[in-house]
């Protein structure tokens, strides 16, 4: 019974420490494109005097299919469009654009996890508040637009996104803090309705 035993306690050892190693040495993103799109059918800019509430589409591109996981540039948005609102009144400021997308983190467990979470540097629009003044809203380092790229751990395709934040004002509205948030949107290649599948290599 000792030799049996002795045995499995080897294999399970074995199995254990390939799962650790395979998950250890999964330090970087592969993408079937580096052309990726997202259509939000709400999108919600809320400041204590207005909320704006639009369809919003954005377009952007990798520098590379495969990206390690670090704090690092990943890509841009290159296209920003606004939708229609349903309450109140935003516009995208399109010369600012591109605008830097960085690594954030990840969530769930190596090797299979359930999102990627990314940092939007730049994204810049105007929110028309109640009294009429339009307020300047700008992501920066410190106040990012955050971008959660929900993904199906058995499929491994990027299903949808959501977007949220928390960013000041300009002086024309005292710095007031604003925030972002939004539904579920669909994740696809740009320019087509071919999904992408995001792999750890």
């Amino acid at each position: 019974m000792k030799p049996c035993k002795l045995l499995l306690a080897s294999v399970g050892a074995t199995v254990l420490l390939g799962a650790f190693v395979a998950s250890a040495s999964a330090d970087a993103f592969e993408s079937t494109s580096q052309r990726i799109r997202g259509v939000f059918t709400a999108v919600e800019f809320h400041l204590p005097s207005a909320t704006a509430r639009c369809a919003l589409t954005i377009e952007g591109t990798l520098h590379s299919r495969s990206v390690s996981k670090t704090a690092r540039l990943l890509g841009y948005i290159t296209r920003a469009d606004l939708g229609a609102c349903a309450t109140g009144a935003a516009t995208v400021l399109t010369s600012t654009l591109p605008w830097h997308v960085k690594y954030a983190g990840f969530s769930g467990v190596l090797p299979e996890i359930s999102s990627i979470i990314t940092r939007v540097i730049g994204a810049s629009l105007r929110v028309k508040e109640s009294g009429g003044i339009e307020c300047l809203v700008r992501s920066s380092e410190v106040e990012p637009v955050t971008t959660n790229f929900h993904r199906n751990t058995a499929t491994r395709v990027l299903e949808t996104a959501e977007i949220r934040g928390t960013i000041r004002t300009g002086i024309e509205c005292l710095g007031i803090a604003g925030s972002f948030r939004s539904d579920r949107g669909v994740v696809s290649v740009s320019n087509a309705v071919t999904r992408i599948t995001v792999t750890l290599i």
